[in-house]
């Protein structure tokens, strides 16, 4: 069930906030609810930091964050991709190791097949 919410803003973030949401082809509304969603699913540390960080307004280290944080994102997600194919099988049949290595080996000769394709 949903709810409706309301929040008052300064006009700088609201035109932020419509900017970013017509980037995204997103409503107002949806982006609103995403960013509290993620939000309140971080640590208090995390939030607080956060808000500290926006209220000194230190673009530098939020960006620096940023930048970390989808490092580390990426990384997870191969670590799952990875943990998933191994799981189904795809490696680790006649000649090919089941560890990380074979695995990385086949994806590279899978990588270079493509590659010869037209």
């Amino acid at each position: 069930m949903a709810s409706t919410i309301s929040a008052n803003v300064d006009s700088k973030t609201a035109t932020t906030l419509k900017r970013v949401a017509s980037m995204e082809n997103r409503s107002v509304s949806n982006a609103v609810s995403s960013a509290i969603t993620v939000f309140i699913g971080l640590p208090k540390g995390v939030r607080d930091f956060l808000l500290e960080l926006n209220a000194e307004e230190d673009r530098d280290t939020i960006d620096r964050l940023g930048r970390e944080m989808m490092a580390v994102a990426a990384r997870v997600r191969l670590e799952k991709a990875t943990a998933k194919l191994a799981a189904e099988g795809h490696f680790g049949g006649p000649g090919h190791a089941a560890d990380e290595i074979g695995m990385l080996e086949e994806a590279t000769a899978l990588s270079r097949a493509a590659a010869k394709r037209p």
